[in-house]
């Protein structure tokens, strides 16, 4: 996955951000403290496997899940670094989101930022 960077405003709030760590993150410190909360707090939950939480998890920081509209669907760059899907909590437009699979990591990392 290519890193996303030069972020000029917040991934999850909007704001603008300011220091050379939160543009290259995507996330201000309140936020990205509040991402990684709600990260390690779904994967306690056990409705998913680690191992998609976990890659959920670094997609969200490596600043991959764009945010298109109200902060509830998202522009995710696929695992090749080229391809983009929608994703959102409940649906992705990625191949195991459109055959419902629980495997779509995407669709986690949304819940992730939809729960911070």
């Amino acid at each position: 996955m290519q890193r996303s960077t030069g972020h000029t405003h917040c991934l999850r709030c909007g704001r603008a951000l300011h220091s050379d760590r939160s543009t290259a993150l995507g996330y201000g410190p309140a936020c990205l403290r509040k991402v990684r909360a709600a990260a390690l707090a779904h994967a306690h939950t056990g409705s998913h496997k680690p191992a998609l939480v976990a890659k959920a998890t670094d997609l969200v920081e490596q600043g991959a899940l764009v945010p298109l509209r109200a902060r509830r669907v998202f522009q995710v760059v696929a695992s090749d670094g080229v391809t983009t899907y929608k994703t959102a909590a409940q649906a992705c437009t990625c191949p195991a989101g459109r055959r419902g699979l629980h495997t779509c990591y995407h669709r986690i990392a949304a819940q992730i930022v939809a729960a911070a």
